[in-house]
């Protein structure tokens, strides 16, 4: 009896300097996982970037269950993307998609209003209580 493959849902954040396509960012994390794990690895992993927004550098990333592991290996093993130096964060691990894109729009949320905030402390000086 076959079983069936249980895929994972990583949902990841860009720190770069540039802003990359989605094209670039495919291109690199392939790059890390075959340098790592060689072209078998990559083949057995099956790394899918699902989604990826350029302005807020979050993404979504599918593989296997039992690859997780190694994805969060290449990952952390990044160092740059199309010259530009960064890295990636996982921020959740995910077993659907659905929950997965709930997470993307919880965390997208989440860094605009820390953006907000961070944007409107450069504006009004902050003020000590003592």
């Amino acid at each position: 009896m076959v079983k069936r493959v249980r895929w994972r849902y990583l949902i990841f954040h860009l720190h770069t300097t540039g802003s990359p396509s989605l094209e670039d960012v495919k291109k690199a994390l392939k790059r890390s996982f075959r340098c790592l794990f060689g072209v078998y690895g990559l083949s057995l992993c099956q790394l899918k970037v699902i989604s990826y927004d350029e302005t807020s550098k979050l993404g979504v990333l599918k593989c296997p269950h039992k690859g997780v592991p190694m994805v969060r290996a290449s990952i952390a093993l990044l160092s740059d993307i199309a010259g530009n130096p960064s890295s990636i964060h996982v921020v959740a691990i995910s077993g659907t998609l659905k929950r997965a894109m709930m997470r993307l729009n919880f965390a997208s949320e989440k860094l605009k209003s820390h953006w907000r905030e961070v944007e409107e402390g450069m504006k009004k000086p902050s003020q000590a209580t003592e």
